[in-house]
Order: structure tokens, then sequence, then C-alpha cells
């Protein structure tokens, strides 16, 4: 099921754009969920299913921009595809700061809904697999590991923060590891596991994640951390842009 929302202050275009999107997916056969937000507080807010997609308005009245909001939206729903909807076209350009995979003018909504839907369903296909943790109810759960910012050993739980909440599993920090993406998660103390995509800041005693915890970074793990920290930012900003002070 793809789990969609709409943020825009005009209700009317809520509406109607909502009433568009279920059209197409009814003629598609798509099994979707549609989340509707007038304002930027709602849309923070919202603690459901993660979003697959969000047509986001770019003019939400009382001086927010849509744009401002989708950099925000990118650092904590990594896996969220944002589609910008205007009335303007001299939007198209300012955009390009900010991820998304589609700029839409709301005359032409329901002529680009069908490549619109394709693109994200393109994208969804192609994204990481999910990793599968077993909570303390003893169900068993799944999450993207783009959405995760670290773990945490507690005793003989883990707790997992993520961009959509926290969780308690019985997983230890060494079998989490085998599921993760190398790459992108490394190992801080004997209690953390870190991810570098949520990395605001990093020194050599700690980590500022990018919700404002600070991670302590052992002396047995910072040599490790660090070789990890420098190949992960040639990889991702060609050594350029960094993060460490």
């Amino acid at each position: 099921m793809l789990v969609v929302g709409i943020c825009d202050d005009d209700k009317i275009w809520l509406e109607e754009s909502k009433e568009i999107i279920i059209k197409f997916a009814q003629k598609t056969k798509i099994e979707l969920q549609i989340q509707c937000f007038s304002n930027k507080t709602q849309l923070l807010g919202y603690s459901g299913t993660p979003l697959d997609a969000l047509f986001l308005d770019i003019e939400l009245g009382n001086n927010e921009n849509g744009i401002h909001l989708a950099k925000r939206l990118n650092t904590h729903w990594n896996d969220c595809k944002i589609i910008y909807m205007t009335n303007y076209l001299y939007y198209a350009t300012e955009v390009y700061d900010t991820e998304h995979i589609w700029f839409i003018l709301k005359s032409q909504f329901e002529k680009k809904i069908k490549d619109v839907f394709n693109r994200i369903l393109h994208d969804k296909g192609k994204q990481q697999e999910k990793i599968v943790l077993k909570t303390i109810g003893k169900q068993m759960m799944s999450v993207a590991p783009a959405d995760i910012y670290y773990f945490e050993r507690e005793k003989r739980t883990t707790r997992v923060v993520t961009t959509w909440g926290e969780y308690q599993v019985w997983d230890k920090l060494d079998d989490i590891m085998k599921q993760l993406p190398e790459l992108d998660f490394s190992r801080c103390h004997n209690s953390f596991i870190i991810s570098m995509k949520h990395l605001d800041n990093y020194k050599r005693e700690c980590a500022t994640m990018d919700d404002g915890e600070n991670i302590s970074i052992s002396r047995k793990y910072q040599p490790y951390v660090r070789r990890h920290f420098v190949h992960w930012s040639k990889k991702f900003f060609g050594g350029g842009q960094q993060k460490e002070i």
C-alpha cells in the first residue's frame, strides 16, 4: 500500500486534488491511503504510517513557504518523495535546492498524475529493503534504514530512534549491524550505533544527531568512526562538504 500526503492551505484544492488521486488509484488499482494537511503544524505533527510521497503546495499561507518546509522534510523523512504543486511557474528554479521528484502546475495536475505516480512507484521499487526487528511485545516490525537516527542498547533491550518515533526491540546491536548498510551506519560505542546520514555534527568524542541528541564516541571506537566518516563524506560529498569540527 502507498501512503500519500497532500499539504495545501486551500481546502477546496485539497479536496479536489484528493479526488483526482483517488480516481486515478481506483482506475489503476493502486492500493492507497491518503493523509491531508492544511498547514505546516499538522504536517510536522504527523506520527502515523510513514508517507511514501507528499504533494506539497509551495505557498502555504501565513508566509509559510513549502520549499523551506521541504528542506526540513528532506532531513527527517528521507524516504518521502516530494511533489511540488503550485499555480506559478516562476517557482520552478527555486525548488532545485531541495530533494524532490516532480514540479507540477495545479492546472496540469490531473493530466500529469499518471506520470507522477509512475515515478513514485519506480522510486519506491528502488528503495532499500527494510530491516526486521522484534519488538518488546514480540511483534515483528520493519523499518527503512534511511529513517533511523541511531540505536541505543539499554540493559536487555535496544532503543531504536527514528524519524517517525522511538521503539524498543529485543535485538542486540551486533545482530542489528549485520542487517544495516555498512557504509551508512557506524558503531561508535558499546551501547550505540549511529546513522551517518543523520549526523548533524561530528567531533572526536561526540556525535550530534539530526534530532539534537549528543552521543558519546568511546575511545575504543574513535579511530574507526573517523575513518568511517571520512569514507562516507568522500562518497556523498566528494570530500568537500563535511560536518566535522
